[in-house]
Order: structure tokens, then C-alpha cells, then sequence
């Protein structure tokens, strides 16, 4: 029993090396095969389409007994007056036995071809979404790691504002011991500290929030975020997300022509049967009989009027309008959002200078005002306002950089672009 407990348990205590490890880990779980399976599903549902092409052949037995005598096939009366002259039995009897087959096949039915290609289309669009889904899901774990990332250096600039906190704490307690200070300003550091520590117990349990998200994905627990770094830029002309709606909108299209097939065009079936009749104590002498019986037909239909065809013609019409008028709406936000996308990571990459350039501007200001503390040249508040700056010039930095990372991971979800062919 511990064996299939550690068995179960293993795959969460896996530590992944890159973040690579992390999308391969995707595609073997059931939220990809899921996926997977909805696009086989698709495949399926266009053979079962095209299997209506195909002839039915069905097997039938049945055994039937009447209150009055019955033939065993349609008997005309000059071959029941030839059987009776020859004093052959006539094939009636209360008690009928039949054993056959029955054949069934269309010969002409317009519609199925667009009904073909209507189910064509749904499977290609099955399988279109089967990949932008492993691609969100791609991306959520690449924003995942970045906001996981974010946090893991905010933490280290956290410590780093306390260990430099603690130092100055430890120089306050001498002066105060000494007299050279008031008792108040060792609480105010005091006051300080616990509200670092409690910022830090914060972005500790945002970060087990991330970590559990990654590990709902690829079933690996991280401990902590993962490097990553662009190979290659994003460039693609396409925006995968528009392609299930055109697919769609074909699939629409089809699905119309064949509604108008139906109303419209004849349709030609081959149908067949044949049967071997078996009868007890038939009516002339009482012994038993058995008679071959068959059947084949061509049976032409042609529609005349179906008021409810021509209302679904209408309504698909209807239907396929709003299809095309939701893809130019989708097309216009999506380039939008592109455009909104490419010039933020424009201008994110120049904060991310200008927050470096601060953040050594922020540790001279922190050095001098260190000084001016120690030589009672500046106040205790003052002196922790350049502590919190140089705290949130970090911050600011490593948000800049994440919020890079959740730009590309939306382009790529767009564009169609695997994560893993340009994140490693």
C-alpha cells in the first residue's frame, strides 16, 4: 500500500530543470489528451457522414402465426389455378416462418456531400482549437513562472531591505542604550520590520498560489521559478485564433447548401430484400412448404413543398451572417490587442532600462542616507523613505520584466506560435 502511495505521489515531487521540462510535461497530461480526444471525436463524427455513401445490409427472422390463413408471397390467380391443377400446394398457412436480408443503399443524395464538407470543416476546426488550447495553456504557465519569478526576487530585495533594516536596528539599540537616542525610535524601527515581515509572509503565499497553478498543468511542483530566455522573436503573419471561426463559417456555408440540397433536389435509393417463407400445414394439404421471395427496387423522391425546409434555409442564412460579422468583430479586437501587445513590450523594455538606471541611482541615495542617519543629520523617517524606494525601484523592475514575459506568452496564444520552439 505505501508503494502506491509513493507511486501516486512521485510524478508531484519531480523538480523540473527548465522550462522546457514544464511544456513537455503538458502534452502528457489529461487536460492535453482531452483535447486530443475532442479532435479525434471531430475525425469520427466526418466518417460517419461519408459512411452514409455506403449500402445497409441487415439480416431479419421472424415467426408469425394468423388468426386465418395467409400467403407466403403475392400469388396471382392463374398461378394459384395452375398449382391447384397440378395439385401442388398453394403457399398459405396460419403459421409463417421467414429468414432473409434486406439491402439499402442511396444512389443520389446531393446533400451528402455538403453535409461531407460541413463535417470536414468542424474537424479541422476541432483540430485548430485542440492546439490554441495546449497553446493558452502554454502561455499560463510561462505567465505563471514569470509572476513566479517576479516574486522570488522581490523576496531577495525584501531580505535585502530587512538585513540592511536590521543592521541599522542594531546600531539604533546601542544609541539608545547609550542615551543617545529616545526609546521611541528603536520602535519605530521595530514597527518597520514587522511590516516587512509581513509583505514577505504575503508574496509567500502568492507564490504557492503560482507554484500550485503550474503543477495543475504539468503535475510538477517547482520550488522555485524557473530561468527562461527568448531564442527567437515573435513573427508570424496568421492569427491561428480567427482560423476556427473561418472554419466555421465554411462549415456554416456547407451545412446551408445542404439544407437547400434537401429542399430542393431529388433523391434515388436502391432498396432490396429477399426472404426464404416457411409455412406449417399449409391450407391445401396440410404438409409443410417453403418458398423463396425477393425483391429490388429504385425509388425515386422528389420534394414538392416543406415549408419547415424553407424556415431553415432562413434561419441558417441568418445564423451564417452572425457567423461572418463575429469574425470581423474578433479580427479587429485581436489586431488591437496586437498592436496594444507590440508597443507595450516596446515601451516595457524601455522602463525596464530607465527601472535599472533607478535602482543604482536609488542605492547611492540609500548609501548617503545611511550616512546622514548615522550622523544625526536626518530623521528615522526620512532615512526609511530611501530604504522603501530603493525596495520598489526593485519591484518595479522585476514587475516590468514579468509583465514582458505575459506580453509574449498573449502573442504567442494569437499568432499560434509553440512556446517551446522560442522560450527556453
Amino acid at each position: 500500500m505505501k508503494r502506491v502511495v509513493l507511486a501516486l505521489a512521485l510524478p508531484l515531487l519531480l523538480e523540473a530543470q527548465g522550462i522546457s521540462e514544464l511544456f513537455d510535461a503538458l502534452q502528457k497530461q489529461p487536460i492535453s489528451k482531452i483535447d486530443a480526444m475532442n479532435s479525434k471525436m471531430a475525425k469520427i463524427s466526418q466518417k460517419k457522414v461519408t459512411s452514409s455513401y455506403y449500402p445497409k445490409l441487415n439480416m431479419f427472422a421472424s415467426y408469425t402465426h394468423y388468426n386465418s390463413p395467409t400467403n407466403l408471397r403475392p400469388l396471382s390467380p392463374i398461378e394459384a389455378a395452375k398449382l391447384t391443377s397440378k395439385n401442388e400446394p398453394l403457399p398459405f398457412s396460419t403459421t409463417i416462418q421467414k429468414v432473409g436480408l434486406k439491402l439499402s443503399m442511396p444512389i443520389f443524395m446531393k446533400e451528402l456531400s455538403s453535409l461531407s464538407q460541413k463535417a470536414k470543416f468542424l474537424a479541422k476546426s476541432a483540430k485548430t482549437k485542440k492546439k490554441i488550447n495546449f497553446y493558452e495553456n502554454e502561455a499560463i504557465i510561462l505567465g505563471a513562472n514569470a509572476s513566479l519569478q517576479y516574486l522570488d526576487n522581490l523576496l531577495v530585495a525584501m531580505h535585502s531591505t530587512q538585513n540592511s533594516l536590521q543592521k541599522t536596528k542594531h546600531d539604533i539599540t546601542i544609541s539608545v542604550n547609550s542615551g543617545r537616542m529616545p526609546g521611541i525610535e528603536l520602535d519605530k524601527i521595530d514597527e518597520k520590520l514587522n511590516q516587512l515581515d509581513t509583505s514577505i509572509n504575503n508574496v509567500k503565499i502568492k507564490r504557492l498560489n503560482l507554484i500550485s497553478k503550474i503543477a495543475e498543468l504539468t503535475n510538477i511542483t517547482i520550488k522555485h521559478s524557473l530561468a527562461m530566455s527568448l531564442t527567437q522573436e515573435i513573427n508570424s503573419d496568421e492569427i491561428i485564433l480567427l482560423k476556427p471561426l473561418r472554419d466555421s463559417i465554411d462549415a456554416s456555408l456547407s451545412d446551408l447548401q445542404a439544407t437547400k440540397d434537401a429542399r430542393y433536389y431529388p433523391k434515388v435509393f436502391l432498396n432490396g430484400m429477399y426472404s426464404k417463407n416457411y409455412a406449417q400445414d399449409n391450407v391445401k394439404d396440410e404438409r409443410d412448404l417453403d418458398v423463396g421471395y425477393g425483391y429490388y427496387e429504385v425509388v425515386l423522391s422528389m420534394p414538392l413543398y416543406d415549408r419547415g425546409k424553407s424556415i431553415d434555409i432562413e434561419l441558417k442564412k441568418i445564423a451564417l451572417m452572425k457567423s461572418k460579422m463575429k469574425l470581423e468583430k474578433t479580427k479587429q479586437e485581436l489586431q488591437a490587442q496586437i498592436k496594444s501587445l507590440k508597443d507595450g513590450i516596446v515601451l516595457l523594455k524601455k522602463s525596464k532600462k530607465l527601472n535599472d538606471e533607478n535602482i543604482q541611482n536609488q542605492k547611492n541615495l540609500l548609501k548617503y542616507a545611511k550616512m546622514s542617519f548615522d550622523e544625526g543629520r536626518m530623521t528615522q523617517e526620512d532615512y526609511l523613505r530611501y530604504e522603501d524606494a530603493l525596495l520598489n525601484a526593485k519591484s518595479a523592475y522585476f514587475e516590468v520584466v514579468s509583465q514582458i514575459w505575459q506580453n509574449i506568452g498573449k502573442l504567442a496564444v494569437i499568432y499560434g506560435v509553440d512556446l517551446k520552439e522560442i522560450v527556453r
